[in-house]
């Protein structure tokens, strides 16, 4: 079958939007190539013409099963202790013991695959007792706020401000989930915040994290790299409890004083 090929480039921040974009128009199947850090190329198929020629550039064609090409960027992994993450279209079994959990390919940082995603479900995972109040703050695709409903949560809150972003996530982990920024929020309501997002956005909305914190909080902090996670632990004054690192991605677990002075 012949299909029509877009090719396009985009820095790590806008390449899962650009991904959200190409999958709502239709793509058959996208491969992912990482060019240089940080920067990466997207070759995306469309079975119609007018579909893949929304995106201004030069529509290609071939005969490569697009669909095989884009199932193999996506694999099923083992997360932590307790969770299983795979495609929807996967027919893998589960694990014995472990939770499963479908991801939709192409979702932001929603299929595991990125460390920061992985490290930010290990520490819900090891930190997180039944009961706790929990908000997955900058939510994506959902996986941490289903993880944290799935290990016992007693409240799950999910926030981001993209609009997709907060589709998923309700679809996904069936979670009350707000459309907004934290300045929303009622002060001192969570045992554990989790953000999964960039450095200068948590360079932002630290007074607001810590705003929201209850005394005693653990704060998982993930998205950036080692080197601005020296900057963040300077700027939220915390020292950190625990930080797992994994080649240039770093992701922080910040404890909160019972008593701030």
């Amino acid at each position: 079958m012949l299909h029509h090929i877009v090719r396009l480039t985009a820095g790590e921040e806008q390449k899962d939007l650009l991904l959200a974009e190409l999958y709502e128009a239709g793509t058959t199947g996208v491969a992912e190539t990482e060019l240089e850090p940080g920067q990466w190329l997207l070759t995306a198929s469309f079975d119609e013409l007018e579909a893949a020629s929304r995106f201004g550039v030069t529509v290609e064609q071939d005969e490569t099963d697009w669909v095989k090409v884009s199932h193999r960027a996506w694999a099923s992994r083992l997360v932590g202790q307790r969770f299983f993450l795979a495609p929807a279209w996967s027919e893998e079994p589960t694990p014995e013991g472990r939770w499963r959990i479908h991801y939709q390919d192409g979702a932001a940082c929603g299929s595991g695959e990125h460390p920061s995603t992985r490290h930010s479900l290990e520490a819900i995972e090891e930190y997180l007792r039944p009961g706790m109040d929990v908000l997955d703050l900058g939510c994506g695709a959902g996986l941490l706020s289903l993880g944290a409903r799935l290990l016992g949560a007693g409240r799950v809150i999910s926030l981001d401000i993209e609009t997709d972003s907060c589709t998923l996530t309700r679809s996904l982990a069936g979670v009350p989930v707000v459309q907004g920024t934290a300045d929303c929020l009622k002060p001192e309501q969570f045992d554990i915040i989790a953000a999964n997002i960039s450095a200068t956005v948590l360079m932002h909305l630290a007074d607001e994290i810590l705003r929201v914190a209850r005394p005693g909080a653990r704060i998982i902090l993930a998205g950036f790299g080692v080197e601005e996670a020296a900057s963040l632990k300077q700027l939220f004054g915390l020292g950190p409890l625990s930080e797992r690192i994994e080649g240039e991605w770093s992701c922080l677990v910040l404890d909160l004083p019972l008593a701030m002075e």
